[in-house]
């Protein structure tokens, strides 16, 4: 059964009327939204606004960093239990909190821990929902280790993820993935968003400086094929009156970048959040995601709540969202790319329009009040209240 529920334009749930029940997530991390993990960022989302709905809302996860085993870091009417390892008290805290949820969340693909917490569900009688964040595409698996991840599949994430109560896509595009992949009794649609508080509606004024600066925001790395974003962004800088700044950890791709584009005017400036990432967006005139492969990427949405034109990649699974006129798509190749840049800075007169159907989009469709209210209805659905 497919269900297409990430499109519409549904109220959030009123407290009062909904009936408590509680959600455990299990998850890699501390459900920290200042981190260049997306996975993290929308965790973070998800937790707040079901809490924020009458939701009872548990998270468990697993990271190197915890203080000790069993930290408990104090949310937004959640609370995130954080271990090491699995010996350190993991095991028995995962059980417990499986017996007291009522809908089990688990995040992403090719994960030990999402194997093993699916069989722990199923001993205890608990239902568990997968959401992929695009692990099961193509493109994203042909890097490295692909011969492993097919084996790791067939053997064990085929059937967990054939026994989830479903499955949830954030695009549509996704969905074709999991259904050439295994055969799901159910997936919806429900995409992922940003947070209105984070980012409330202003008046923007569209740039026409005279200096130009070009941003992305984002991971530095391979599969976001920001070296074709480098060559489109040099073959249109040749009076040097632009600048490429690209936002993200310093890892060895953001070194070699630098290395390799520098004289460009081209910079990695490392990783923006809070209200630096605001400020970092709202300085530009052009927001750019280059991607092959990605779920249309939460950078490229808080570029557009800011009221940042936005230039995307076809490949980031954003053709369903094109008829808004939010934004510039483009193939992901240096020709596709710099087609799109140059029909963005030479259209300054159409640009403070698709500013406007940007936000749009994102007040109507792609926010945590929507998604999270979205999402409840699905976890509804299955534990039949």
């Amino acid at each position: 059964m497919f269900t297409n529920i990430g499109l519409s334009h549904k109220n959030n749930l009123k407290k009062e009327h909904l009936e408590k029940f509680t959600v455990l997530h299990i998850i890699k991390g501390k459900a920290n939204k200042n981190r260049a993990n997306g996975v993290n960022q929308v965790i973070d989302g998800i937790c707040k606004y079901s809490a924020r709905s009458g939701i009872r809302v548990n998270v468990i996860g697993m990271a190197k960093t915890a203080s000790f085993e069993g930290e408990e870091i104090f949310k937004y009417g959640y609370t995130v239990r954080v271990f090491t390892n699995w010996m350190g008290g993991f095991c028995r805290a995962l059980f417990d909190e499986i017996y007291k949820a009522d809908i089990i969340h688990l995040h992403g693909t090719y994960s030990v821990l999402n194997i093993f917490s699916g069989w722990a569900c199923e001993r205890v009688g608990k239902p568990y929902m997968v959401t992929l964040h695009g692990g099961l595409s193509p493109a994203r698996n042909t890097w490295r280790n692909t011969f492993k991840k097919w084996i790791f599949h067939q053997i064990l994430q085929k059937r967990h993820l054939e026994n989830a109560a479903f499955i949830q896509c954030l695009t549509e595009e996704e969905t074709t993935e999991a259904v050439m992949k295994f055969c799901p009794q159910s997936i919806v649609v429900i995409p992922n968003g940003v947070d209105l508080d984070d980012f409330p509606r202003t008046e923007r004024i569209v740039k026409n400086n005279s200096i130009k600066s070009i941003g992305y925001i984002g991971r530095i790395s391979r599969e976001k094929n920001l070296e074709s974003l480098c060559s489109a962004f040099s073959k249109i800088n040749k009076d040097h009156n632009m600048q490429l700044l690209l936002a993200g950890p310093l890892t060895d791709e953001a070194k070699r970048i630098e290395q390799r584009w520098s004289s460009y005017n081209i910079k990695i400036v490392g990783p923006k959040f809070g209200l630096d990432k605001t400020i970092f967006l709202d300085s530009l005139n052009v927001f750019v995601h280059p991607s092959k492969t990605d779920v249309f990427s939460i950078g490229a949405m808080e570029a557009l709540a800011c009221g940042v034109p936005v230039v995307i990649t076809r490949t980031s699974d954003t053709s369903y969202f094109l008829d808004t006129g939010a934004f510039i798509m483009c193939e992901p190749t240096a020709y596709g790319i710099e087609k799109a840049l140059w029909k963005a800075l030479n259209s300054q007169e159409t640009l403070a329009e698709m500013v406007s159907h940007g936000r749009q989009l994102i007040e109507t469709k792609l926010n945590w009040n929507i998604a999270t209210a979205n999402l409840i209805e699905a976890y509804r659905d299955v534990i039949k209240l």
